[in-house]
């Protein structure tokens, strides 16, 4: 029995600025700082064997902060956020002024939606699921990562596909636990700390 315990990364000011930022490379704010230093008193309490974060400075910074175990940190592209594209470094109504035809065909079809020199949440999903699926399931995993990449492994493994995607809220710095028994996933926590 093991755990996948999911941290996603602290603030950025494109986070409070509402920018479309998944392979953007901003760092980590003061109140991202204070976000991860509050996740590591929260993980003290949990043991992990292996630390993996995405390679992007906002997931790796926390990643930093939180492993209180100074274990190996490994960084890994798969654990990157939605490639939104030419939507990237936008704001919802820079997008809809700029490309309304695109904006309104992402809304309808957000599954498949392919962001234009970027990617579609299914390939997202399928990157991030491969990720999990290549890891030890019997240890306890640490994995600071992003949004999106948190919500399609929360919707693959409790609604078997991408439809859930949308129903979980997890907060920056937010902690997120699956309990694997036999491969079964358990959600032990959603948003703890």
């Amino acid at each position: 029995m093991g755990k996948l315990i999911l941290v996603r990364h602290g603030q950025t000011d494109m986070n409070v600025e509402g920018i479309y930022f998944g392979w953007l490379d901003p760092a980590l704010n003061e109140k991202g700082r204070e976000q991860g230093e509050r996740a590591k008193e929260v993980l003290r309490k949990i043991s992990y064997d292996n630390i993996y974060s995405s390679d992007l400075k906002r997931a790796s910074e926390t990643a930093r902060l939180v492993n209180y175990l100074k274990k190996e940190l490994v960084l890994d592209k798969r654990l990157r956020e939605l490639n939104f594209g030419i939507f990237e470094g936008l704001s919802y109504e820079e997008i809809k002024s700029k490309y309304p035809e695109e904006c309104k065909e992402s809304e309808k079809d957000w599954q498949n939606f392919n962001f234009i020199t970027g990617e579609n949440p299914k390939d997202l999903q399928k990157r991030a699921v491969e990720f999990v699926e290549s890891l030890d399931l019997e240890k306890n995993n640490l994995v600071v990562t992003h949004w999106g990449v948190i919500n399609c492994i929360l919707s693959w493994y409790f609604s078997n596909g991408i439809e859930s995607y949308w129903k979980y809220s997890v907060e920056n710095g937010g902690i997120c636990i699956i309990e694997f028994v036999d491969r079964f996933p358990i959600l032990k926590g959603l948003n703890i700390g």
